[in-house]
């Protein structure tokens, strides 16, 4: 071959790898976070928040032009589709700047994720509501499905603005995905066990909010003020989202500079669908003094951190719970009630509480079987021995009561690790298909509203009222619902039974195993 074919030839071929390699990463998607410490957009710089800090470090036009040129010039070069902010102005005007300034630097059409929100100015007590979370985005590449919402539903006691959700649609494949950006209490009062308690809360509340998510694949960013091994943290962890930055890098990782300590308080948490589409995770040590070396080269105390996404469908697997008539050592259930005019399971005791009501999740049955998508909300029966069970959570929990005074117990669940502690319950079947779940104590779990809020709770009345209802107990299978229970005959001595949609094998001697080959007793 001559030379000239062969370069022709090379070119080619390094032509069509390029070709390949921009079709494969196609959707690549960069989403960008930072909390930029007090962007304002207003100038009196004579407002502070109730610690006594400035709300901002500028009061003039050409500070506040200087903050921003510092935010986008540091964050323009990484091209993202969508860029996420903490502490700037609950207002309209802070990110409109940010987006018309990235634009300019960028060469990009970037807008603000409109939310509505705004605080009273001459309210100098209003702290939490003086800044919030917020969104700019390339609308090349991105689009909006549905509302900026408040992912905090119903807890707007603490940071009220700064726990945000939306959900963006790449255009170039049509995949979506959610983000939450989110500030959790920062550790500012003298009562530390206040701010960590406050923490839990805001963990709480972002976990309630995510359910109204309009997509499954979930990213939780943003200044969680907390390190992995505190409770608010883990929290998420056990609700199944995994820390990206973690992941994706040796650690020592952080992101925030409180000198001379740098720690990981910033966080990029994804659930398992989510983290499937996460191909790249880093902190960026480009803004605070850390890693400037210099605060006057410095325009926040913390760095930003970078997403990398290869968006794609993710088959989610699904968990089905048959209606039991029966309940069997190591079985996984459902608690269901008919509360106003919905089907509702119960949820666990709060992993932030050590007793609560049970409150609920609406589900939908199909020919007597329920799908999940998760088993967060199914309780195993473990036999006692003694034709009793203890009632464990998906936290790993123990059901029990709390005793009020002489043989009067709270009628609210109490959750504890410590199986000595937990109570035994009895499970027997009613004719109406419930079941009547009676602890030691002598109270039973039924179904009711409270101020019409659905729950279950425990009582020792002898008869329930109307709108009180004996819950029903739906089963863990992998059997598709519809079979009958049959006994299937084996050549061999050991034998197969089907009994309500789960298969159990039988051993010449009476023993009855699962077909992993565990011991039923």
């Amino acid at each position: 071959m001559r030379t000239y074919q062969k370069i022709l030839f090379l070119t080619l071929i390094g032509w069509m790898l390029s070709f390949f390699s921009v079709s494969l990463y196609a959707d690549e998607l960069k989403v960008c976070g930072q909390n930029v410490q007090n962007f304002f957009y207003s100038l009196d710089r004579g407002r502070t928040l109730n610690n006594g800090i400035p709300i901002s470090n500028y009061n003039d036009v050409e500070g506040r032009t200087a903050k921003l040129n510092a935010i986008t010039d540091a964050l323009s070069p990484y091209r993202a589709d969508i860029y996420a902010f903490n502490e700037v102005e609950c207002c309209a005007e802070v990110l409109e700047l940010l987006a018309q300034s990235m634009s300019t630097k960028t060469g990009k059409n970037y807008q603000p994720v409109a939310d509505g929100l705004s605080y009273d100015l001459n309210d100098p007590e209003n702290a939490s509501g003086a800044i919030k979370s917020g969104f700019i985005y390339n609308t090349a590449t991105i689009e909006l499905v549905g509302e900026n919402v408040s992912t905090a539903v119903g807890y707007t006691w603490v940071y009220p603005y700064q726990m945000r959700m939306q959900t963006f649609k790449s255009k170039a494949s049509g995949e979506s995905f959610t983000l939450s950006m989110n500030h959790f209490k920062a550790s500012t009062s003298e009562n530390v066990e206040d701010d960590i308690n406050k923490r839990i809360a805001n963990a709480a509340a972002l976990l309630k909010g995510l359910a109204e998510a309009k997509d499954r694949d979930i990213l939780i960013m943003g200044d969680l003020n907390a390190e992995m091994d505190e409770e608010s943290m883990q929290m998420l962890v056990r609700a199944g989202y995994e820390e990206q930055l973690l992941k994706y890098n040796i650690q020592p990782v952080y992101s925030h500079c409180w000198e001379p300590n740098n720690t990981l308080i910033d966080h990029v948490m994804a659930n398992e669908t989510m983290a499937q589409q996460v191909t790249v995770a880093k902190c960026l040590h480009i803004a605070n003094p850390c890693s400037t070396g210099s605060k006057y080269y410095s325009y926040s105390d913390h760095d930003p951190y970078l997403v990398t996404l290869d968006l794609k469908h993710i088959d989610v697997p699904t968990y089905s719970f048959a209606k039991a008539t029966a309940v069997k050592g190591g079985g996984q259930y459902l608690i269901a009630a008919p509360l106003n005019n919905e089907l509702h399971i119960a949820k666990p005791v709060p992993s932030n509480k050590d007793y609560s009501y049970l409150y609920t999740q609406q589900v939908m049955e199909d020919d007597g079987v329920i799908t999940l998508e998760d088993m967060t909300n199914a309780f195993t029966f473990e036999d006692t021995g003694d034709g009793k069970y203890y009632i464990k959570d998906s936290n790993g929990r123990y059901a029990y009561q709390t005793l009020k005074s002489g043989n009067t117990y709270y009628t609210t669940v109490a959750a504890t690790t410590d199986k000595n502690t937990a109570h035994k319950y009895t499970a027997a079947l009613q004719g109406d298909g419930t079941f009547k779940i009676l602890s030691q104590t002598g109270y039973y779990l039924y179904g009711t509203l409270y101020n019409d809020t659905p729950e279950f709770t425990m009582t020792n009345w002898s008869t329930l009222k109307d709108g009180q209802y004996l819950p029903w107990l739906y089963e863990y299978t992998t059997i598709p619902a519809g079979f009958n229970t049959i006994e299937i005959s084996q050549p061999i001595t050991p034998r197969k039974v089907m009994e309500n949609g789960r298969i159990y094998i039988i051993t010449p001697n009476g023993k009855r195993y699962t077909i992993q080959g565990l011991e039923i007793k």
